[in-house]
């Protein structure tokens, strides 16, 4: 059974869970480094990485309860394409399929659920997609608006 709940429901239930929003995206990152699954990572300040992997350091230094450690390596994450970014510096981390898409699955994506209101002001996917992605044209916020839609 599912449960309908307002953004603001969501919002409060992930802080209590996770304690803040650099909770939940320390533990995003955590799994991620440990699996190895890629990922889109938004930024507030650049322009996103796509389709990354997390470098393992995050979940090495949890799994070896070296706790102390985290706060270093999050200042300083190394991601598989060589830039290194702070967790201060995320906005959103977007874990992508491992193999990515054909070109045939991200065309048969129904762009209609862009339209959709989800953010916590009444924003459409769509525009949330092509802020947090920094787009700068409709076909470029199609591109990540089917990535994320397909993820």
């Amino acid at each position: 059974m599912t449960q309908d709940i307002t953004t603001q429901e969501a919002i409060k239930r992930l802080e209590q869970h996770f304690g803040s929003r650099e909770g939940m995206l320390t533990h995003n990152l955590t799994m991620l480094s440990s699996s190895g699954q890629p990922a889109d990572i938004t930024f507030y300040r650049r322009k996103p990485l796509i389709n990354v992997q997390i470098s393992t350091k995050i979940a090495a230094a949890r799994l070896y309860g070296l706790e102390d450690q985290l706060p270093k390596i999050l200042k300083c994450i190394p991601f598989s394409n060589g830039v290194v970014a702070s967790l201060a510096e995320i906005w959103t981390v977007n874990p992508m399929p491992i193999g990515g898409f054909t070109d045939e699955e991200l065309a048969a994506v129904d762009l209609a659920e862009g339209e959709e209101r989800h953010g916590p002001n009444g924003e459409t996917l769509r525009k949330m997609i092509r802020k947090t992605y920094q787009c700068k044209s409709r076909k470029e916020t199609d591109f990540y608006l089917r990535r994320w839609i397909a993820s």
